[in-house]
């Protein structure tokens, strides 16, 4: 395929636009008013409901364990104080529980040893009653009393206060809600959130508050990702800014970029809030910047070739012509590209990132139509201007001193072809090592990040004897409606405890695992009714004994335990974990699937919870990155074949571009950084933006060739025309993604690393491999007899 007829075609759009400039521009006009009218009415969110296809077949045993022990959803506050006992503590754990209570919509019931009811047996009778009385004593000997005896109480301690009396929690359960946990964070979190603020500013520091819970921290996270969308956007509209002054340096080249990338953007956006596609808040940040980035790129293609043109010819309409047939195909394959690599998203399967591959892909695409449309006929208003002829015009005619330095670098490169090669195998080599190290991991924590303050909390809470940030439920279930109502069955539950406390994750709280059962409850049942004698704190031997026990438990003990059903066939286990790592979770839970088998062999065993929804996304992303990464590999490597008519040529175009891939799994792998839901697009996202130079310069070599008939000196004038562009097409690009790493969370600020690391890992490759293989395959057919290159005007 010729490139001089490829150019030719493009000559002739460039020509139409100019003849019908006004026409193009009322009809964009209005296509853009009707786009931005959505604008205003673009909704946010981040619903993990949409992570999966198939969300509905995950979420169905946790759909049943809300339908039988109700919502998992509470608002948790970590009290924490020298001694969580003194009398002004306890005064303010009662104004806090009151006010929850009374403050917070949908809010049931506050726990906290201010109210919890705590069953007694003596000798002659029975008796559930509140320690405190919802009174603060004030006598020590009778405060220090009620401590003992609460702390005597094996269920309590270590779950809802610590045994060294300086953490307690205050658990405000909720009434079943709609809308969701979007709703909740807003609805039920936010007042919460003013309550406790509130009250910790008057406390005077004799206790702080560590708030948490699903909706509680979905609301903060809301927050610090909405705020760090804000400065991410503007701080990339500066930088864009900044940019094209550098670079293009006329006020036309900066204004009319800036007007084609924020309506290109702008109208994307709009429309998808005009078809009622919500968009993802935690992602949102990537298509915007990329869309600058890349939209500042083609705007720089096109501005400086029209600028070389304009300084050789001084006409003005014949620049923008001759700008539009040189630049069109390259700027226009970059773009198709750019576009197949994005949409390899729609085929990874998780909600998220399908959004943004569809909607980056649609970004790319429309701020290439308003660059590509707006900028030339903007850049054709104006008067041509005269050109003073002290020497003949030569092909170097235009030339900055950049430009000749560029054509120099080119020359150097050609002359150390075979020492480029060594280097490069060998910095590829050394990387493949890293690429096996890459770990899969959803971890909070670390996607997060730690400098975020809510999370330190979250870090500080972790390392007490009570937090804890995840957790995971074993839910067994029998057909029977009476299968718990026998002491084998609860002794086998009271084994799976114990199984269930020796795994690697399971947290650990005064040397006593973190796990509850419906166990607790009957020893404690079992226990009040033998004088509260603590050597009954056992599982009874009597079936009858345990039937009576669950009798009184349905009557008077649910608000302590809200640990079983209705339908005594069905209870679970609740097992809180100490962190989260990727591989030992999907461990514990194999292992504790196996356990539950192997106790309760007729019985259907699920296990629910937010850490299975993690570990359900490790292999999803494991699964999405293959499947994205080989799909815009594929397409591009078809794509390079199609537009060089040459399987070899396409080829050589995907070596380069596969550098910077290996070099950036390289960088993760041995920097520890995991696979997760921002960093999987990374690899698949260079590949796609990397080709880009790759395209403009094998183009740019292809079509040299014809008119020079030699590869040396297609490359050296190739590197003089659009060396200079090409370098500063990525630092513009790293630039946007520099934004990134003041980014206070740790997946931002991931992300911007690497791929400032994968696109300078390109742009190095397309300056040494690109040529170099070229050089030395020659897959454009043999050189043919030098001929005398002279500029020609328009």
């Amino acid at each position: 395929m010729q490139i001089s007829n490829i150019n030719s075609f493009f000559k002739k759009a460039g020509q139409f636009q100019l003849r019908f400039r006004w026409v193009i521009l009322i009809l964009i006009c209005i296509f853009s008013i009707i786009s931005l009218s959505g604008l205003p009415k673009l909704k946010m969110a981040n619903n993990e409901e949409d992570w999966f296809e198939d969300w509905e077949k995950v979420k169905i045993d946790s759909d049943r364990f809300k339908e039988l022990f109700g919502s998992d959803d509470f608002i948790l506050v970590m009290v924490q104080a020298e001694d969580v006992f003194a009398p002004e503590v306890l005064e303010e754990i009662k104004i806090l529980s009151e006010r929850l209570e009374n403050e917070v919509p949908y809010a049931d019931k506050a726990t906290s040893i201010m109210t919890v009811e705590i069953p007694v047996g003596t000798e002659d009778s029975i008796e559930i009653k509140n320690p405190f009385d919802n009174e603060v004593p004030q006598d020590k000997e009778e405060l220090q009393r009620i401590k003992d005896f609460i702390l005597s109480r094996e269920s309590l301690v270590n779950n809802i206060v610590s045994d060294d009396s300086k953490e307690t929690y205050i658990i405000l359960s909720l009434e079943n809600y709609e809308g969701g946990i979007e709703y909740a964070s807003e609805n039920i979190a936010r007042p919460a959130q003013k309550v406790i603020l509130e009250e910790e500013k008057k406390s005077s520091g004799i206790l702080s508050l560590k708030p948490s819970g699903m909706s509680y921290s979905e609301m903060e996270e809301n927050d610090i990702v909405g705020k760090e969308c804000k400065v991410r956007v503007s701080s990339g509209f500066i930088v864009m800014l900044l940019c094209l002054i550098l670079f293009v340096r006329s006020l036309r080249g900066v204004i009319v970029p800036m007007i084609a990338t924020s309506a290109g953007i702008g109208s994307v956006l709009g429309l998808s809030s005009l078809m009622r596609i919500t968009a993802d808040s935690n992602m949102i940040t990537l298509p915007i910047l990329l869309g600058m980035a890349l939209s500042v790129g083609y705007s720089v293609h096109y501005v400086n070739s029209f600028r070389m043109h304009f300084r050789r010819t001084g006409l003005r309409k014949d620049s923008v012509v001759k700008a539009v047939e040189e630049t069109g195909w390259p700027i226009l394959f970059t773009v198709i590209t750019t576009v197949a690599s994005l949409i390899s998203f729609l085929f990874a399967g998780i909600g998220p990132i399908r959004w943004v591959g569809g909607i980056s892909a649609s970004i790319v695409f429309t701020v290439y139509l308003y660059v590509i449309i707006l900028i030339p006929i903007l850049m054709s208003f104006g008067k041509d201007k005269q050109i003073l002829i002290t020497e003949p015009k030569t092909k170097k005619t235009g030339a900055t001193k950049a430009d000749l330095c560029f054509e120099k670098i080119g020359n150097k490169i050609i002359d150390k072809k075979l020492l480029i090669s060594a280097a490069s195998f060998i910095i590829i080599a050394a990387m493949i090592p890293g690429i096996l190290r890459i770990t899969v991991n959803m971890d909070y924590i670390e996607m997060m990040g730690k400098k975020i303050p809510y999370v330190e909390r979250l870090l500080n809470m972790l390392s007490g004897k009570l937090g804890s940030l995840y957790s995971y439920d074993v839910m067994i279930s029998y057909d029977d409606p009476e299968a718990f109502k026998n002491s084998d069955s609860l002794k086998n539950l009271e084994a799976l405890e114990n199984k269930l406390g020796s795994l690697n994750l399971t947290k650990i709280s005064g040397e006593k695992p973190r796990v509850t059962s419906a166990c607790q409850m009957m020893k404690e049942i079992n226990r009040m009714f033998n004088e509260d004698d603590i050597n009954f704190y056992s599982i009874p031997d009597d079936d009858d004994i345990i039937a009576q026990n669950l009798i009184f438990y349905s009557d008077s003990f649910k608000d302590w335990f809200d640990i079983e059903s209705d339908n005594f066939g069905i209870t679970h286990v609740h097992v809180e974990l100490s962190g989260y790592d990727a591989n030992l979770i999907v461990e514990d839970i194999d292992n504790a699937k196996k356990y539950a088998a192997e106790l309760f062999p007729d019985a259907g065993i699920s296990i629910v919870g937010e850490v299975v929804e993690y570990a359900e996304m490790n292999h999803k992303l494991v699964t999405a990155e293959l499947k994205s990464f080989t799909l815009s590999f594929v397409v591009i490597a078809i794509l390079l074949i199609l537009a060089f008519s040459s399987i070899k040529t396409g080829l050589i175009g995907m070596i380069p571009n596969l550098a910077p891939v290996i070099v950036v799994g390289g960088i993760m792998g041995y920097a520890h950084f995991s696979l997760d839901m921002l960093t999987m697009t990374i690899m698949p996202m260079i590949l796609g933006i990397a080709v880009d130079d790759t395209i403009h310069l094998i183009n740019h070599i292809k079509y040299q060739l014809e008119l020079t008939g030699s590869y040396r000196e297609a490359t050296v004038i190739s590197f003089r025309e659009i060396g200079k562009t090409m370098g500063m097409t990525t630092f513009i690009l790293c630039a946007m993604f520099f934004m990134y790493m003041f980014s206070p969370m740790g997946c931002l600020f991931r992300i911007g690393l690497l791929a400032m690391i994968g696109l300078s890992a390109a742009l190095i490759a397309d300056y040494t491999l690109t040529p170099v293989l070229i050089l030395l395959t020659k897959p454009f057919g043999k050189e043919k007899e030098k001929i005398i290159y002279e500029y020609k005007e328009a």
